[in-house]
């Protein structure tokens, strides 16, 4: 039985775990640490899990994150996970980072994504000794990979509705690689837990909002991963919106094609690129994905059209973003890490209507 912590238990991050862990018949949740909402039962701040998840949170002593553990889940933001990684895989446990700590296999391409970042700019990797020994968690694209990993940087929601979507049409050379644009669209709950004047209700319903345009941190893990399959340079012009949903996310983006194929031979590929992949569904030529009929699950869905008119190729991704954008692959990640079957706890149908 692996014994598994949580830091950042409080977070939506964190109980989308716990409510993947309590059903996982290899994994126990020996502790679920937080630095806020502490000393009740998770219960107490999450009603749903009352009779599920009664653990008591306990506040996230630097002494106590490791202890009783094989496997430190950190649904923390940026900076934290690195800062206790070192001593922890010294010690022999594995970590699975929710933050963009991990997520790049190079100091430069982390440093590329810092700069843009004013919280981290500037500031030093400070695990760099942990590279070499850290994988980008995308099953999908590293599933060997992780499965010998100490450490994994979970993707981000965005991110992984945008690499799959584009992945296929990229492995095959089918677009222009420099010619993308992303538009998304992504529910208020992956603005995380905490309050804001930007995503209280009177401000999110009935309204659309862009924000980050052009400059959101997914956008960089995205490229890194897509260069590393085209071999070339990858652009992506990248807009996120905000709109009121509680979850879910829609990608559509927009590539020229670099020959003249049909519709049915860029299915064929799509389909072929993810034949028996568990948790990515191609959707038959004419279909088109949502957020509500991948709502719950661990699941990604992937439709395309051609452009002929124009010589594009439009390709859509849509998630859940608080399973296969969060916590559903990152436990898909994890099972990967321990040797169990890839969908053990996942394996649940979305929730309609």
């Amino acid at each position: 039985m692996i014994r598994a912590q949580i830091v950042g238990a409080t977070g939506y991050g964190g109980v989308g775990m716990v409510e993947l862990l309590i059903r996982h018949p290899e994994i126990r949740l020996t502790s679920l640490l937080a630095v806020s909402d502490v000393g009740k039962p998770l219960s107490a701040f999450y009603p749903h899990l009352r009779g599920y998840c009664d653990q008591v949170v306990e506040e996230a002593k630097p002494e106590r994150v490791g202890q009783d553990a094989d496997l430190v889940i950190f649904s923390t933001p940026d900076r934290v996970g690195m800062g206790y990684a070192n001593e922890l895989v010294d010690r022999g446990l594995r970590i699975l980072d929710y933050s963009g700590d991990f997520r790049f296999e190079t100091p430069a391409l982390y440093e590329w994504y810092a700069k843009a970042h004013p919280n981290i700019a500037g500031k030093p990797h400070l695990a760099p000794g942990l590279f070499d020994r850290s994988v980008y968690g995308v099953p999908e694209l590293n599933r060997s990979r992780i499965r010998e990993a100490s450490v994994v940087g979970n993707p981000g929601c965005f991110a992984v509705a945008m690499i799959l979507s584009l992945l296929p049409a990229i492995k095959a050379g089918l677009i222009d690689p420099r010619s993308i644009i992303s538009d998304g669209k992504t529910g208020i709950s992956g603005a995380g837990k905490k309050p804001s004047a930007t995503n209280h209700f009177p401000e999110r319903n009935e309204s659309v909002t862009p924000y980050r345009v052009a400059s959101h941190q997914h956008v960089y893990e995205t490229v890194a991963a897509l260069e590393a399959v085209a071999g070339e340079k990858v652009g992506i012009t990248f807009v996120p919106h905000l709109v009121p949903l509680t979850r879910g996310i829609i990608v559509t983006s927009y590539a020229t094609l670099r020959q003249d194929v049909s519709e049915a031979e860029i299915q064929a590929v799509y389909e072929e690129t993810f034949a028996g992949e568990p948790f990515v569904r191609v959707l038959p030529a004419g279909s088109t994905p949502g957020p509500k009929a991948v709502a719950g699950s661990n699941l990604c869905d992937v439709s395309i059209a051609v452009d002929a008119e124009n010589g594009r190729l439009i390709m859509v991704g849509s998630i859940d973003n608080l399973m296969k954008g969060q916590a559903g692959v990152a436990l898909q990640n994890i099972n990967l890490m321990f040797g169990f079957p890839e969908t053990t706890a996942l394996e649940r149908s979305p929730i309609y209507p």
